[in-house]
C-alpha cells in the first residue's frame, strides 16, 4: 500500500513566504491554475480553488479581502461595506461571520500589512511557522513540513491525541509548525507576526432565559433565514438519516420552494438510517440515493478509504471513517453541494456520552470540581505512557490550568462549551469537513453566528442545559426546536416517525406525551439494528494485518517506548482491546509515522 503524494493531493491551497524588513515590500496575490506550486517567490500569496471558489471584496478602506473555500454571502454586492467596523473601519470578525457564512479562509492585504484567519469555529485549519525573519503559511502543515524545517515530532501533540483523540490548542504533528487558534487572527507587518485573539466566543451566550412559544417561533424564523442562505444556486444534495437534523434541512428546502436536490444516506442494506429515510423520501417524491456499505464496499473500497480519508486530512482524522470518504466520492459524482446537520445536535442539547468526540478524560477536566482531574489524567494515560510523556504530561495539565484560569469568571457549561466551539468542532468535523473539501463543499446551516446568538438566549440551547445531563427527558428538550420548525414548514415530516421510534409531533404536542413515552419504552425494548451499521468493524478486523504492517509502529521509537506498538499488535487478538481504542490507537500511530517520513527532498524550483 503506496501513501499518495501529498502534492498530488492537494486541494484548495494557500501558501505564503513572508520575510519582515523595514522596506517590505506589498504582499501580491497569484491565484493558481494547477498544483503543485512551483517557483515561489517571497511576498507572494498563492491561492488555488481546486473544488471551492475565491471571491475578492475590495475594503472602503483601501484594504482587499481574499475568501478562499466556500464562502456564502447575505448579500454579495453590499458584502464589502459591512464587514468592517462601523467606528474603526477595520475588519471586525463579529461583522465577517455575520455577513459571510459557510467555510473559508480570508486574508487581508493592505500596503505593508496583511492579517489571515478562518471562517466562525475554525473549521479549516490554517497553519504558520516562523523562522528568524520570516514567517511561512500555508493551508497544509504536510507541505510546510517538506518545504521547511518543521522540527522535531511532536511528543506533545502524540499525548493530547492518545488522551483526547485529537490534538489541543496550536499544537501540529511537528514543534516548529503551530495551529491557528479558532476566532483569532495572524498579523504580519514590518514589525513581525502576532496571532491576537478577535473574537470573544462569551459575548454570545446570552443568558438562556427565554422560553415559550412565541420566542420558539422567532428562533424558526431565523433559522429559516439563515438556512435559505445556505442553499446554492445549483442541484445539492441533504443528507437525511433518521433523525431531526437533516428532516429539517429537508423541509427548510422545501419552504424555500427548492425542488432540484436530492437525499442521501449511508449504512449497512437493512440499516435505519438507509431504510427509513429512503421510505420517507419516497413518501415526499424526492429522489433518493442509498449509499450502501456492504460486501463489496468492504472489499473494494474500505481500506483505500480509509486511508485516503487519513491522507486528506493530514492525519487528523480517524481509520474508523472510511465510509464518510466513499460517500464524498460517490457524492461528488453527482453535485457539488452537500448540506448535512453537522454540528445541529451539539448545539442543542447537553454532551453527555464520552466517545471519539468526547473522551472520558475530558469530561473530568470539566466535571470534576477539584484538582483531582489531573490525577485522572496520568491515570487515563496508563503507567508506562504517563511516564515516557511526563514532561509533556505536565506541560498539557498547565495549559489546561491556563485555560480555566482565563475563563474564571464564566459557569462551567460556559467554559466548556468555549472548549467545544474552539476546539471540539474543529478538531472533530474538521478533518471530515476538510476531506471533503478535495472533492465538494459541505454547507452545514447549523454552524452560522447570527443563529447562534439566537439560540443561546433560549432554554433550548445545550449551552444553558445541565453539564454532561445523563437524563434524556432533559436532553431531548432541544428536539423541541425542530419539532417547531417541521411543524411550521412540512406538516409531512412533523408527523414522521424518526429512527428513535417518536414523531416531532409527539415532541412538541403535550397532549401526546403518553405516545411519546410508551413509543421510547417500545424502541428502546423492541429495536433491532444492524450491529455493525458502518461496517468498520468488518473492514477493519479484514484489514487489521494489513494496516499494521503499513503503519509499522515498531520502527518509531516513541511508539516502541510508551507500549503503544504492543498494544497495536496485541489487539491482533478479539480480546485484547475494544474495537474503537484499537482503531484509535491504529489512527494515532498511522499520523505520527507519516510525519515522521523523511522529508523528501523537492525541486529546487518548490523551495522558496
Amino acid at each position: 500500500m503506496e501513501e499518495p503524494t501529498i502534492l498530488e493531493e492537494l486541494a484548495m491551497f494557500a501558501y505564503l513566504h513572508y520575510r519582515f524588513q523595514p522596506d517590505t515590500p506589498p504582499v501580491q496575490v497569484e491565484v493558481l491554475n494547477k498544483v503543485p506550486l512551483k517557483q515561489a517567490r517571497p511576498q507572494t500569496l498563492y491561492l488555488y480553488a481546486g473544488a471551492q471558489s475565491i471571491e475578492v471584496l475590495d475594503l472602503p478602506d483601501g484594504s482587499r479581502l481574499y475568501l478562499l473555500g466556500d464562502p456564502i454571502f447575505g448579500d454579495r454586492q453590499r458584502a464589502a461595506g459591512r464587514v468592517t467596523d462601523w467606528h474603526s473601519g477595520a475588519l471586525s470578525l463579529r461583522a465577517l461571520y455575520s455577513e459571510v457564512r459557510g467555510h473559508y479562509y480570508w486574508f487581508l492585504l493592505k500596503d505593508g500589512f496583511l492579517r489571515c484567519g478562518t471562517s466562525f469555529g475554525g473549521i479549516y485549519p490554517l497553519y504558520w511557522q516562523k523562522d528568524g525573519n520570516q514567517v511561512y503559511i500555508c493551508t497544509s502543515s504536510f507541505y510546510l513540513a517538506r518545504c521547511h524545517n518543521p522540527g522535531e515530532l511532536n511528543r506533545r501533540n502524540l499525548l493530547e491525541r492518545l488522551l483526547f483523540n485529537y490534538s489541543l490548542f496550536n499544537s501540529t504533528w511537528w514543534t516548529n509548525i503551530q495551529l491557528l487558534g479558532s476566532h483569532r487572527w495572524l498579523t504580519l507587518g514590518a514589525e513581525g507576526a502576532r496571532e491576537e485573539r478577535a473574537l470573544g466566543l462569551e459575548n454570545y451566550f446570552g443568558h438562556g432565559f427565554l422560553s415559550g412559544h412565541d420566542v420558539l417561533d422567532e428562533l424558526t424564523e431565523v433559522f429559516e433565514r439563515e438556512s435559505r442562505l445556505f442553499l446554492p444556486p445549483e442541484p445539492f444534495a441533504i443528507s437525511l438519516t433518521g433523525g431531526f437534523d437533516g428532516r429539517t434541512l429537508v423541509a427548510a428546502a422545501g419552504q424555500a420552494y427548492r425542488d432540484d436536490f436530492f437525499t442521501y444516506s449511508f449504512g449497512m442494506p437493512g440499516e435505519s438510517d438507509v431504510v427509513l429515510p429512503a421510505k420517507q423520501s419516497q413518501q415526499l417524491g424526492i429522489p433518493f440515493l442509498p449509499i450502501y456499505l456492504d460486501d463489496a464496499y468492504v472489499r473494494e473500497y474500505a481500506l483505500r478509504s480509509a486511508l485516503g480519508f487519513m491522507q486528506r486530512s493530514e492525519y487528523n482524522g480517524n481509520l474508523g471513517r472510511p465510509h464518510y470518504f466513499y460517500a464524498a466520492e460517490v457524492l461528488a459524482k453527482r453535485t457539488r453541494f452537500i448540506l448535512t446537520g453537522n454540528f445541529g445536535s451539539e448545539l442543542f442539547r447537553a454532551m453527555h456520552h464520552p466517545g471519539v468526540m468526547m473522551t472520558q478524560a475530558l469530561i473530568q477536566v470539566f466535571e470534576t470540581p477539584d484538582d483531582s482531574w489531573k490525577d485522572f489524567l496520568r491515570k487515563a494515560a496508563g503507567r508506562q505512557v504517563a511516564i515516557h510523556f511526563r514532561t509533556e504530561l505536565d506541560s498539557l495539565i498547565s495549559d489546561f490550568e491556563h485555560f480555566l484560569r482565563v475563563r474564571a469568571d464564566m459557569d462551567i457549561n460556559q467554559q466548556f462549551y468555549c472548549f467545544v466551539l474552539e476546539e471540539i468542532f474543529r478538531k472533530y468535523f474538521g478533518p471530515e469537513l476538510v476531506m471533503q473539501s478535495h472533492v465538494l463543499r459541505n454547507r452545514t446551516p447549523y454552524l452560522s453566528l447570527p443563529f447562534f446568538e439566537a439560540l443561546n438566549k433560549t432554554v433550548w440551547s445545550g449551552l444553558h442545559a445541565r453539564l454532561f445531563d445523563k437524563q434524556k427527558n432533559r436532553r431531548m428538550k432541544g428536539q423541541m426546536f425542530y419539532s417547531a420548525f417541521l411543524r411550521r414548514t412540512n406538516r409531512q415530516l412533523y408527523h414522521m416517525l424518526t429512527n428513535k421510534g417518536y414523531s416531532p409531533a409527539d415532541v412538541l404536542e403535550g397532549w401526546r406525551r403518553p405516545v411519546l413515552a410508551t413509543r421510547v419504552a417500545l424502541q428502546k425494548f423492541f429495536r433491532k439494528e444492524v450491529g455493525d451499521s458502518n461496517a468498520v468493524e468488518t473492514y477493519f478486523r479484514r484489514y487489521q494485518h494489513d494496516l499494521l504492517n503499513y503503519i509499522r509502529p515498531e520502527d518509531h521509537p516513541a511508539l516502541l517506548q510508551s507500549g503503544i506498538a504492543y498494544l497495536m499488535e496485541s489487539g491482533l487478538s478479539r480480546n485484547a482491546a475494544s474495537l474503537g481504542e484499537l482503531i484509535h490507537l491504529y489512527s494515532v500511530a498511522a499520523g505520527w509515522t507519516a510525519a515522521a517520513q523523511p522529508v523528501q527532498p523537492l525541486e529546487p524550483s518548490l523551495i522558496t
